[in-house]
């Protein structure tokens, strides 16, 4: 087993070494119900419960207090302690730690960010174990989506918070994901699949070191007779993407870019603005339409050792190259998807279509 501490699912059906899905940033196992609590917590320690991902709920009333609920599953055969540390941050692709805030986080009346579980051997109930007593938090501006992130620190000298310093390039990040299997992340935003054009925005922080980065909008379970478009304002006209409405030439088709962002402090600042056209085929409830940020490494090899460690960070994208080299050869582009590759996603904002 590559991870035995305290396990906080990015996706329904993830386990620590098994199959893998493509909902990075979209935990089951951070619940988020409001300003009303649970009517009865114990439903998030229920075996058929956490193994479904219920409860389903991530309602979020600005400027008072909403409860939010976290929990995972200890894969020893004793019991484990762990701490659950809980952040909130403005939603944006790529979730760099050191925008993550606490500072409206309480539990049990204290402003703290923080609680102590005792989780059960895995014998026992799966070793699923949460906050039965809920954290507090106030999202502190109206109009704002934000997203939570939920970290287990495992074994000695708990107490002491996460180091989340200063990752300042994509491969910082990418390093960060990799070595840190501890972390959930709830980043998901849920759209209305009835009307037949969908569209939202997807905020966009570059690497304050600046830097290549691949940027992108992949399709999950989207018929083929629907079309797609999205546009990034670059910092100039070679690093700005222009994706016109074009047919989804299969179900899972996802057009990436390659772009080059300047070093400045904060990260260059922007933002996806999409739209899918549903065809004559409905959208099928839970389908996806996922903005993402993502990497090939630095250094031959990085794929491979991403499959080996992190493989449900890994998808298959078709790729563009350079929105320069797209404009060039749009025309046969939008007509023949180029072949697959494989690649790392950092960041993502699912929009998951509901009916």
């Amino acid at each position: 087993m590559s991870y035995d501490g305290f396990f906080i699912r990015d996706y329904v059906g993830e386990t620590i070494d098994g199959a893998k899905g493509t909902n990075w940033t979209n935990s089951p196992d951070i619940i988020c119900p409001g300003p009303p609590g649970l009517p009865d917590p114990s439903v998030i320690l229920t075996a058929a419960n956490y193994n479904a991902g219920l409860p389903s709920v991530s309602n979020q009333t600005p400027k008072t207090n909403n409860f939010v609920y976290v929990r995972g599953v200890n894969p020893q055969t004793v019991e484990q302690i762990s701490t659950i540390y809980l952040y909130y941050v403005d939603t944006s692709i790529v979730l760099w730690p050191q925008n993550w805030k606490q500072d409206t986080i309480t539990y049990n009346g204290q402003t703290r960010n923080w609680v102590q579980l005792t989780a059960p051997p895995v014998t026992n109930n799966q070793g699923i174990a949460g906050t039965i007593s809920p954290f507090g938090w106030t999202p502190p501006n109206q109009g704002t989506h934000y997203c939570l992130t939920a970290w287990a620190n495992n074994g000695p000298d708990q107490l002491t918070p996460p180091d989340l310093g200063s990752i300042g390039s994509v491969p910082d990040m990418a390093s960060f994901i990799l070595s840190h299997p501890n972390i959930g992340w709830k980043n998901t935003t849920e759209v209305d699949a009835t009307v037949p054009t969908i569209q939202g925005t997807a905020p966009i922080t570059g690497p304050s070191t600046g830097g290549l980065l691949s940027i992108g909008l992949q399709c999950q379970n989207l018929p083929t007779d629907g079309f797609i478009e999205f546009y990034v304002p670059g910092p100039d006209a070679e690093n700005t993407i222009t994706f016109p409405k074009a047919k989804i030439l299969s179900s899972n088709y996802g057009p990436s870019f390659q772009v080059y962002y300047p070093a400045m402090t904060g990260g260059f600042q922007t933002q996806m603005a999409w739209k899918y056209y549903q065809g004559a085929t409905p959208a099928p409830a839970g389908s996806n339409v996922v903005p993402f940020i993502a990497t090939w490494g630095s250094y031959a090899g990085f794929i491979d050792e991403v499959r080996k460690i992190a493989p449900g960070h890994l998808i298959d994208v078709h790729h563009y190259g350079s929105p320069l080299q797209f404009l060039a050869n749009r025309e046969s582009a939008l007509r023949i998807a180029p072949p697959p590759v494989t690649i790392m996603i950092i960041g993502s904002i699912p929009f998951k279509l509901v009916r």
